[in-house]
């Protein structure tokens, strides 16, 4: 009974996961016998015999003089689909296994399509490491969505996919949000400099407000952190983050040796995660202590922490740990990367702003529900600067069954690497591929335009699919939207420092300073 809710439950969820004009299966996804998969299977080249680097050579590729030390993902990309081709053998290091990586667009789709009812994704080490080995006093009943695997994975999404993915719960924030958005352009204008660019730590002042608005929908309560001059303990809480995002990079997917020797990386990384646990803890168990003397309203939704602590305590602690810790610099990251977009592309910023100003013609009115969903271009713009500028370099899945990817065997288990940064800046896949054209996310078709219903509909999917898709996109993109709308209803925006550069980690995020013009209309 378990597994049949369960199946229900993710192939609803794979529907409403899609980009809106996701095409239909196409030729290469339509079902198979089994029979099918067994012809296939038994003429098809082993999985020993895909190309690829021997261990050896690729752990000297990244290191000092290496062809890969120190390069972006976007370049380490094209390096691969230039020397392996369209798909190979991603050597495993120091006890990992190996892994496939494609290039290919119909293999993405068909690792997806077959990945099962509990779909498997390679997790982080060094945070199973952190939460199994050193915190289970916390995480009592699985280490998180990202985590877990198989029937432990499944409870928890069970218990929080009508909560995190149900548009009414989402559009019950829109209100508290906006506030958040207005105090952070209230900050905008204080911390300018006399040429009306951001400071150097911009992106710091982003990774508050993205923090503030997390907070707000995982405990139910505003941090401060727009209005306080100083918050020493919510800024450990974002450096710990962001010591996160670039560590577990280095030690989980470039080669390292920590699981045989504790570097200092390593140990930095694991005081990362005491920081990140204890302090979201603390903010958590002040939530809880809250709601617990609050007198429940039937008149108002009620929020996603009270909803998760009907269900289960445990499950609710390791949610709003988990929405505190990735919702921060992912964010923050997606949002600056569409600013810049915007600022490159006055002709784009112009007439996204016609289309706020027509919605909200006085600064005063409230964004309402009613407010997003008339937003077409908005929704376009963030699309197109997520091709432009992803925050994640492709996705992973573990083969669900025995596949045949390129002729080659690909065993059930195996970890499926599908590179897509590349293949988005790639005319071969994507006309146009280095122009900003948020026209081709439009549902009618422009004239002379690119459409992005040309372009496959497994290429470009920044939140993932199916049953594992991210949980919290929708929270994600709402407040990212709000935050443009306010800011463009007020500001002109600009970029004078040449292309943007980024860090690698586990998501992409800006290396350059934001030091972006903003000027009053």
């Amino acid at each position: 009974m378990f597994a049949q809710k369960c199946c229900r439950n993710y192939r609803q969820i794979a529907l409403n996961t899609r980009w809106n004009g996701m095409r239909a299966l196409s030729a290469q996804a339509q079902v198979k016998t089994e029979q099918t998969y067994e012809t296939e299977w038994n003429s098809a080249k082993p999985f020993s015999s895909l190309p690829g680097p021997s261990k050896l050579g690729f752990l000297r590729s990244f290191l000092p003089g290496g062809k890969y030390h120190n390069i972006t993902l976007l370049g380490m990309q094209k390096a691969f689909y230039n020397e392996y081709g369209t798909i190979f053998r991603f050597p495993g290091l120091f006890g990992k296994p190996d892994m496939v990586f494609t290039f290919d667009p119909n293999d993405m789709e068909t690792v997806f399509r077959t990945e099962g009812q509990w779909p498997g994704r390679r997790g982080i080490d060094t945070i199973d490491y952190y939460r199994r080995k050193i915190r289970p006093d916390i995480f009592k009943k699985g280490t998180g969505l990202v985590m877990d695997q198989g029937e432990e994975w499944a409870k928890l999404r069970t218990a929080a996919n009508p909560i995190m993915m149900k548009p009414k719960v989402v559009k019950a924030y829109i209100p508290d949000i906006d506030d958040v958005a207005k105090d952070f352009i209230r900050k905008i204008r204080t911390i300018r400099d006399a040429n009306n660019e951001m400071p150097d730590d911009f992106l710091n002042e982003m990774n508050k407000w993205s923090l503030e608005s997390i907070a707000l929908i995982a405990l139910e309560h505003r941090l401060g952190l727009l209005t306080k001059e100083d918050d020493p303990e919510n800024q450990k809480l974002i450096n710990a983050v962001k010591d996160f995002f670039l560590l577990s990079y280095e030690l989980d997917i470039q080669p390292s040796i920590w699981k045989y020797y504790k570097t200092p990386k390593f140990n930095r990384l694991m005081d990362a995660f005491d920081v990140m646990t204890d302090l979201s803890k603390k903010h958590i168990d002040n939530a809880i202590e809250r709601l617990s003397n609050q007198v429940r309203d039937g008149a108002h939704e009620e929020s996603v922490l009270q909803k998760i602590l009907q269900v289960d305590k445990d499950y609710a602690i390791v949610m709003a740990l988990d929405m505190l810790q990735a919702g921060i610099d992912t964010t923050s990251a997606a949002a600056a990367g569409l600013f810049y977009n915007l600022a490159r592309y006055q002709t784009v910023q112009d007439k996204l702003r016609t289309e706020i100003m027509t919605l909200l013609p006085n600064a005063d009115t409230s964004l309402t529900p009613e407010s997003l969903n008339s937003l077409p271009y908005l929704r376009a713009c963030l699309k197109e600067s997520m091709r432009m500028s992803p925050i994640v370099a492709g996705n992973v899945r573990c083969a669900g069954r025995d596949l045949v990817l390129q002729g080659y065997q690909i065993p059930k288990g195996t970890d499926c690497l599908m590179g897509t940064v590349a293949l988005l800046h790639n005319e071969k896949f994507v006309q146009k591929a280095d122009e900003f054209i948020p026209e081709r996310f439009l549902k009618e078709p422009q004239s002379g335009c690119p459409n992005a219903k040309d372009i496959h509909p497994f290429l470009q999917l920044p939140f993932g699919f199916g049953a594992r898709a991210c949980i919290g996109r929708r929270f994600a993109e709402m407040e990212i939207e709000v935050l443009t709308i306010r800011l463009l209803r007020e500001f002109k925006i600009e970029w004078n420092y040449g292309p943007m550069t980024f860090a690698n980690g586990l998501i992409v995020t800006p290396a350059s300073k934001l030091k972006y013009k903003i000027t009053e209309l």
